[in-house]
């Protein structure tokens, strides 16, 4: 097995090697990001969903980053430069009441293509900061908010916008907590009728429940105006627990949605059929088979969703196979040719993007990771499967 990874990685490096000298994107058009030809530095990696949006002069960026947010910018999809120009980085503040330690952003919105609205994954690792955690442990002091940027520049930089956080738990950062706490992951933000959506993965921690939950807010409003879902309506206004006066946490936490295990990462709208489409990673049973990978789901509310079908069997980031060379993360669903500024509407033709992560021999996640896309095809007819397929060249 030792020998086998070390012909895989020769090859790999054979590989990349000829990619490099041939143009990366000529030779392999499931690359978006090729971390041995496109880095700016070691950790220069994509680690989040790509989120795509087009500026007010037609230019497409990308957004794929981690908390040193760089983009990639082209006149379409297929013609993408990644540039070294950071977009954005937390401030690494040692007051997690700032909620602004590392901060990668995961979602945008755009109207006009000049002032872009953000949500950013805002990490606070006390373990970092002296004695703010006990535990002295990545995991067991890690403590996530949303928090809302803004660019006025079409996107080429993004700034915090001031005051609370857009979503946060209604409990201040505790130093003897043990593990994992807060809001993480939101997906991209999607309209529906007049409304803004987004989703975000809550960890259990006091009165909140894990699970998906789901926020939303009136297209011209603001980051203050988000509101979650309460199993009935959008009625809870997320609290800041740094603020006076709170005292009834239970009024300020969502309802996690039904039927959903893991984050939704990414959601679009199919016009031709009504429905919205969504992607999650997931392990779930097959004709009582464990399968790894990642899943697609339907809705026509964006609350209810249903059709679960396999779109990619693969190893996860987190559900790894160690005899593989890679683990998979950070899904997105993007069309190429879509109309929307955002590309939040597909056709019945579209790419899943994909962070692919090379394994060591240790089956150890690293800093070489790729940014790949698979063709995806969903007809609208209805109960028609979706199929993937590598990429052509001219897709």
């Amino acid at each position: 097995m030792a020998r086998q990874r070390i012909f895989r990685h020769v090859a790999r490096l054979c590989a990349a090697f000829a990619l490099a000298a041939a143009g990366a994107a000529a030779a392999d058009p499931a690359l978006l990001f090729d971390w041995q030809t496109e880095r700016c530095d070691r950790w220069d990696i994509p680690d989040a969903p790509a989120r795509f949006w087009r500026d007010a002069s037609g230019q497409v960026h990308m957004l794929a980053g981690n908390e040193a947010n760089r983009e990639s910018v082209g006149p379409d999809l297929r013609h993408l430069e990644h540039v070294c120009r950071l977009v954005h980085a937390g401030a690494e503040d040692p007051d997690p009441a700032a909620r602004n330690d590392r901060v990668w952003i995961v979602s945008v919105f755009t109207r006009d293509g000049v002032r872009i609205e953000a949500l950013g994954h805002a990490e606070y690792h006390g373990h970092r900061h002296g004695r703010a955690c006990a535990a002295d442990d990545y995991m067991s002091c890690w403590r996530n908010a949303i928090v809302a940027l803004e660019s006025d520049d079409g996107g080429r930089s993004f700034t915090r916008v001031p005051g609370p956080p857009v979503a946060a738990l209604p409990y201040r950062y505790d130093r003897d907590q043990s593990r994992r706490s807060g809001y993480f992951n939101p997906s991209n933000m999607i309209v529906a009728g007049d409304h803004l959506y987004f989703y975000f993965f809550a960890e259990a921690y006091g009165v909140q429940r894990r699970g998906v939950c789901l926020a939303r807010r009136k297209l011209d409003g603001g980051p203050a105006d988000w509101r979650g879902w309460d199993g009935q309506d959008f009625s809870i206004r997320f609290a800041d627990p740094y603020a006076p006066g709170l005292t009834e946490p239970e009024r300020h936490v969502c309802t996690p949605l039904p039927g959903l295990t893991a984050p939704l990462n990414s959601i679009v709208r199919q016009p031709a059929t009504g429905r919205y489409l969504a992607v999650s990673p997931m392990v779930a049973e097959i004709d009582g088979t464990r399968t790894v990978g990642f899943w697609a789901f339907t809705s026509t509310d964006l609350i209810h969703w249903r059709d679960r079908v396999l779109l990619a069997p693969m190893p996860l980031l987190w559900a790894r196979d160690c005899a593989d060379s890679f683990a998979h993360a950070y899904a997105s669903l993007v069309d190429p040719d879509s109309g929307s500024r955002t590309f939040e509407t597909v056709g019945t033709r579209f790419w899943l993007t994909l962070v692919r992560m090379s394994l060591d021999a240790k089956c150890r996640v690293g800093p070489e990771r790729d940014l790949i896309r698979f063709d995806v095809s969903w007809p609208a007819q209805a109960d028609a499967p979706p199929t993937v397929r590598a990429p052509r060249a001219d897709r």
